[in-house]
């Protein structure tokens, strides 16, 4: 239910879509539109090192969970009455920018929590069924939501700008809200704990060590590092449709209905391959299938380019082309979120699983945020340029992806021993 509920206050603020058309009705700056999902990413993965040597030390995980849900929500329900009260663009930019990455940065200690007690009360065969159920329960909510954004954008329920966004806003807290309460209802048995307290700069060399002796955890972040920088194209796939085909406020629902219908359809098999064949076949799949949106997103911007469409070119059927790569995006998505945690969870050991978690998490953070120059890369060199270079870092994680060990064969193999 936490999941399910979660995915349904997401889909209403979903960063690729609602948020980046919000700020781009804000400003027209490509920078900040285009900062609004790396500069998210990043912020959440950022700080898990940090608290990574506290979680340790905590047989439960559970009243940290709480304590940040609470400020989370908190900083989500202060977003919702700015967006009632301010009607300055630049206010409501300012505003934005200041809260936003606060509640995802808190959502990174959400995160790593929700992470440690799924692995102590999940066995590692049931996960894959476990966050495809997830993503199915939510995909249905998310298509109702997908509905309210509709109606919330559009008019239809009386809103005209920002009072739509701030709407979706609240109703999203207040899912956010419960959903986490419902996680603190989790039954959580005490783990493993390190008792002796370690500083920052020795946990750091910690990881350090970890990271140059365990091969297969290098290969992990080598290949999830250029498949997260690959999304550096993902907030310009809605500007393409936007200002190279012409899409209207309207196309944000049918894209997103799109992309959550897709996921729906997908979460189960998603789930099944992981539980029966592991997720590193899962991590594999979705990296050549990531490469195959890009190709997509290449080729309709170079059609772009060269017939010339825009705003007011007309040719009302356009915007419709975008629709192959959301379905294709949105089938993907459960498999990025299926492979990347649950196949860390498998190659750490239980009492190092915060360090891998955390160390992984601030590595890819810093990657994620570099993708925040991804306004920079299409004044540079267009979305032709911009897509060309998330084509190549995707086919380099699918390579990298192939070299990995499957944990379950080596656990299989260390108990033998």
């Amino acid at each position: 239910m936490n999941g399910a509920i979660f995915r349904f206050s997401q889909a209403l603020l979903d960063p690729s879509l609602v948020l980046t058309w919000f700020v781009s009705e804000l400003t027209q700056s490509d920078f900040l539109i285009g900062l609004v999902v790396p500069l998210g990413n990043a912020v959440w993965f950022l700080p898990q090192i940090f608290i990574s040597s506290y979680l340790q030390r905590q047989p439960r995980k559970v009243p940290l969970y709480a304590a940040a849900g609470a400020v989370r929500t908190l900083g989500w329900a202060t977003l919702a009455v700015l967006a009632w009260l301010i009607p300055s663009k630049q206010g409501l930019l300012i505003a934005f920018f200041i809260l936003y990455p606060l509640v995802r940065t808190i959502g990174g200690i959400n995160g790593i929590t929700f992470f440690e007690v799924i692995a102590k009360t999940i066995p590692t065969t049931w996960r894959g069924r476990l966050f495809a159920y997830r993503q199915l329960l939510g995909g249905l909510l998310a298509i109702a939501a997908s509905w309210v954004v509709n109606e919330a954008l559009t008019g239809r329920l009386g809103f005209s700008f920002p009072h739509g966004y701030a709407f979706l806003l609240t109703v999203s807290c207040v899912g956010i809200g419960i959903a986490m309460g419902l996680f603190t209802l989790v039954p959580e048995p005490p783990g493993e704990v390190v008792k002796r307290r370690t500083r920052l700069r020795e946990q750091l060399r910690r990881a350090w060590d970890i990271a140059g002796q365990d091969a297969s955890f290098r290969r992990y972040l080598v290949a999830r590092a250029t498949f997260l920088f690959g999304s550096v194209a993902v907030p310009f796939y809605t500007v393409l449709a936007k200002e190279g085909l012409g899409a209207g406020v309207d196309m944000v629902a049918i894209y997103l209905v799109t992309t959550q219908a897709a996921a729906l359809a997908s979460n189960l098999v998603w789930g099944r391959v992981s539980d029966h064949h592991g997720n590193r076949l899962v991590l594999r799949l979705v990296t050549a299938g990531k490469a195959v949106t890009t190709m997509l997103a290449l080729g309709l911007s170079v059609f772009v380019h060269y017939a010339g469409h825009g705003p007011g070119a007309g040719g009302q059927w356009l915007p419709y082309l975008m629709l192959p790569l959301f379905a294709l995006e949105g089938a993907l998505q459960p498999a990025g979120v299926i492979s990347g945690s649950n196949l860390l969870l498998e190659m750490s050991p239980p009492i190092e699983r915060p360090i891998y978690l955390g160390f992984a998490n601030t590595v890819l953070g810093i990657v994620v945020l570099a993708t925040g120059a991804g306004g920079l890369l299409v004044n540079w060199f267009g979305f032709a340029g911009l897509f060309a270079l998330t084509l190549v870092c995707h086919s380099v994680a699918f390579v990298f992806s192939t070299r990995l060990q499957e944990p379950r064969t080596q656990q299989v193999r260390e108990a033998a021993q």
